[in-house]
């Protein structure tokens, strides 16, 4: 990578203002940490990386993340040991850290013009959750993902964080989930609300057609009523049968009451990736 120049006070204290959520959006900007997270971004090539900023203890790293990555190097700037820690929100930085800007979202046309799988998130809160769940959709070959108001920022520090450099890959909306959902539905796609109760599937037996939409809901409130309402198909993920005492029972495995909701859609995600014919 090229030569490093020092980080300006006036450029350190225009990052520190991206932890806000306000900030980042107003400033259309993020930051993504970590050396690996730093290096796939780069590879992914899907991402506006405008500064790299690193560590001045830690070099190496800087050496380490090759120009080929991408067509246009970005700029590359150094901060003390004191003021880097200040930039990042983990207590153990790992001395590089990138500057992105926060992608266009897409259309709801463009998201449901091809076939595939779309991913639905219902006001899901916990960051690593959400990181989680992008991280395994782009594995799964996911087409797009659509998040209700109410859900955590998909560029919260924690959130880019757990995706693990894969922030930016999943073509992204924000939008009414009902209103979406409904469009969705009279356009051919079939919506699966990963949900527990009553009247659930499991989800073995919803096969995948190549036009499926994964809605996962709130941690501690499950899916928005509106959606209950709209009769979408209800799945539910079954416990092993080696764990609770052969098939067929429906006793409760000991020791855990539910799985955590990234584990679930992570399953349900498997079952439905199919490789798309267009």
């Amino acid at each position: 990578m090229r030569n490093a120049e020092p980080l300006s006070k006036k450029q350190i204290k225009a990052l520190r203002l991206l932890g806000k959520r306000s900030e980042r959006y107003a400033r259309g900007r993020f930051i993504v940490e970590g050396e690996r997270a730093v290096r796939q971004i780069l590879a992914n090539g899907r991402l506006e990386v405008q500064q790299i900023i690193v560590d001045e203890s830690r070099l190496d790293v800087k050496d380490s993340i090759p120009d080929a990555d991408v067509n246009n190097v970005p700029p590359c700037y150094t901060v003390t040991s004191d003021r880097f820690r200040r930039l990042t929100d983990t207590r153990t930085a790992q001395g590089v850290l990138a500057v992105c800007a926060i992608p266009e979202p897409s259309g709801a046309d463009e998201l449901m013009e091809r076939s595939g799988m779309l991913f639905a998130a219902d006001r899901i809160q916990d960051p690593g959750n959400m990181g989680t769940m992008i991280r395994t959709a782009v594995w799964f070959g996911v087409r797009g993902m659509v998040v209700s108001p109410g859900t955590v920022d998909l560029f919260h520090p924690k959130v880019v964080r757990s995706t693990a450099g894969s922030t930016g890959v999943l073509p992204w909306l924000e939008s009414d989930l009902p209103e979406f959902l409904m469009n969705a539905r009279e356009a051919g796609w079939n919506v699966h609300l990963l949900d527990a109760g009553p009247g659930a599937y499991s989800y073995r037996d919803m096969a995948a057609t190549g036009k499926d939409i994964l809605v996962v809901g709130n941690e501690a409130n499950g899916i928005d009523e509106r959606l209950h309402r709209a009769e979408y198909a209800k799945i539910r993920i079954d416990h092993g049968p080696l764990i609770t005492g052969g098939a067929g029972t429906d006793q409760q495995p000991e020791g855990v009451e539910s799985l955590n909701a990234s584990a679930a859609a992570a399953i349900a995600m498997a079952h439905f990736a199919v490789i798309p014919s267009d």
